[in-house]
């Protein structure tokens, strides 16, 4: 076993593999309650940290990891990890063998995903170490690190009576900044560079990326956004927060308590009572707190070079934006009751949002092959696609389209192995199991290849190296290279393309090709009414 002396730290102890040493389990901060802000651990005194096994998870339901990987297609074993309300707030450190404090290497920091509901460092779809082992092979090392942060009810609930009590909102989005601050204070101990930290998400991790884009002051020098956006992930106004807020309480049975019987429940009952309490049906979403999450975001904005939207086109040199194929697949999985009567509802919500423009709406409708007689299940397949379009695929080009500094755009279309629902399409959080290495005695030589492709890729990204070329000038027509990964039956089963639709993207342009008069921000809307069932 590797013991680390670091400069304030104390010792630690890793877990030396053949060619990784990982650091797992080593708490950032310390929380005095559920709902209290993080307290960054800036010193630790005492005996030699024992960092050989997973830390705690935050809470969360059970079923988590098992879901997740039913959306991929495949398990991996479990690992067996406590949750705990206090002591959950810990990260994951993987480094090559011959990594020294003077090693300098980039720093790669990853936030999972899991709707701010799931998810976990210690989850073995995101174990670090065949990541890590991949980059030094090929010539290209990095530091990798995995944080956990609060979920669901204690990391994004919020009410007046809590703010009036002392209760920030976006607990899980400055348990992330906390954990941010502790890599810059210490990776150096462990041979990375706390100046060159590439900020990476899935999903809901993704969009916490974008949140933290919010910031005035540089945090990371690159980011990368997988699959994850902040119109797929809202930021919600007090307003719409009070209301979920009082769902909680009702479900806790607490409409009539008062504030000191409240926070009694909340910090003091059994949290896997209280998660299993709170139906899914009360999502975890940002705030528009004024502060981590200053205000909502539109298209039109993103998309535009000449603002400071978000905060970080000013600090953050490069960003990495990409897409899977089917990303919606996610919403089939997660919200199958919106099948019931949805070409109804959806033809409603077009006709509504574009009431000026009816015949718009009868194109988005034929293009899509939406129809009043459709059956639930044709209809709600034909329905993703438009989500897919609006909520993953336009997020990706206009980020890229607005982006000031250097903007690198992939896409991935490697179908699934494995057999069931979405077998031989690339469906959403896929590409971790690609990325991370962590399936591959699974997959075929030439999926293989593919996975590694994307992991040299993101290393080189780390290292300031174009991995590809980045999008020019923000346009997305004559400057416009994106890399595509797969299919891998195709030969080069990873390429560059120069248009961002049609051919080998395997893209569509339908909403690119609507009138001016329709926005994608109309379009945004059209989807939050479709999603939203009273």
């Amino acid at each position: 076993m590797t013991i680390l002396l670091t400069q304030n730290l104390g010792k630690i102890r890793g877990r030396d593999g053949s060619n990784v040493t990982q650091f797992l389990g080593i708490k950032y901060a310390t929380l005095k309650d559920r709902l209290a802000d993080a307290q960054l651990i800036e010193i630790r005194e005492g005996d030699v940290l024992d960092a050989t096994t997973d830390g705690p998870t935050a809470l969360s339901p059970p079923f988590g990891c098992d879901l997740e990987q039913s959306i991929i297609q495949h398990t991996l074993p479990k690992k067996p990890p406590p949750s705990s309300d206090t002591d959950c707030l810990n990260l994951n450190i993987a480094v090559p063998n011959d990594t020294t404090t003077d090693s300098r290497l980039p720093v790669f920091v990853f936030i999972h995903g899991g709707g701010l509901f799931i998810g976990a460092n210690s989850w073995p779809q995101f174990d670090l170490e065949r990541l890590v082992e991949l980059s030094a092979a090929k010539g290209l090392p990095i530091v990798a690190v995995a944080i956990n942060y609060r979920l669901g009810v204690f990391g994004f609930t919020t009410s007046k009576e809590l703010r009036d009590a002392g209760y920030k909102a976006n607990n899980g989005l400055r348990d992330q900044r906390v954990a941010l601050e502790w890599v810059r204070r210490h990776i150096g101990d462990f041979g990375g560079d706390p100046d060159n930290i590439t900020l990476a998400g899935m999903s809901a991790g993704a969009a916490s990326v974008a949140c933290h884009l919010e910031a005035e002051t540089p945090l990371f020098r690159r980011a990368i956004m997988m699959s994850g956006n902040r119109f797929f992930s809202p930021s919600l106004a007090y307003e719409a927060h009070e209301e979920r807020y009082e769902q909680i309480m009702a479900a806790l049975g607490l409409t009539d308590a008062s504030l000191e019987q409240r926070l009694s429940v909340l910090l003091n009952t059994p949290g896997e009572e209280l998660v299993a309490k709170v139906p899914p049906s009360i999502a975890p979403a940002f705030a528009l707190d004024g502060d981590l999450v200053p205000t909502a975001i539109t298209y039109a904005q993103l998309g535009d070079r000449t603002n400071r939207v978000p905060r970080g086109k000013d600090w953050c040199r490069d960003i990495m934006v990409g897409d899977a194929q089917i990303d919606a697949n996610i919403i089939h999985v997660l919200k199958s009751h919106l099948k019931q009567a949805c070409a109804e509802r959806f033809l409603h919500a077009l006709a509504t949002v574009l009431a000026a423009q009816p015949e718009v709406a009868g194109q988005i409708a034929a293009d899509y092959g939406i129809r009043t007689d459709s059956d639930d299940d044709e209809a709600f397949l034909a329905i993703l696609e438009f989500l897919n379009d609006v909520w993953m695929f336009a997020p990706t080009l206009v980020a890229a389209q607005g982006w000031k500094g250097r903007a690198f755009v992939y896409y991935f279309n490697e179908g699934n192995p494995w057999n069931g629902a979405w077998k031989g399409r690339a469906g959403h959080i896929l590409d971790l199991a690609y990325l991370f290495q962590n399936f591959r005695e699974f997959m075929s030589p030439a999926q293989q290849k593919v996975g590694r492709a994307i992991a040299e890729d993101f290393s080189k990204f780390c290292h300031g190296i174009k991995p590809w070329p980045a999008v020019a000038d923000g346009d997305l027509e004559a400057g416009f290279t994106a890399r595509v990964y797969g299919p891998s039956s195709a030969e080069p089963p990873c390429q560059k393309i120069s248009r961002p639709f049609g051919g080998k993207s395997q893209r569509r342009s339908t909403i690119f090709d609507l009138p001016a008069t329709v926005s994608l921000d109309d379009l945004s809307r059209v989807a939050t009414m479709f999603m939203t069932v009273s």
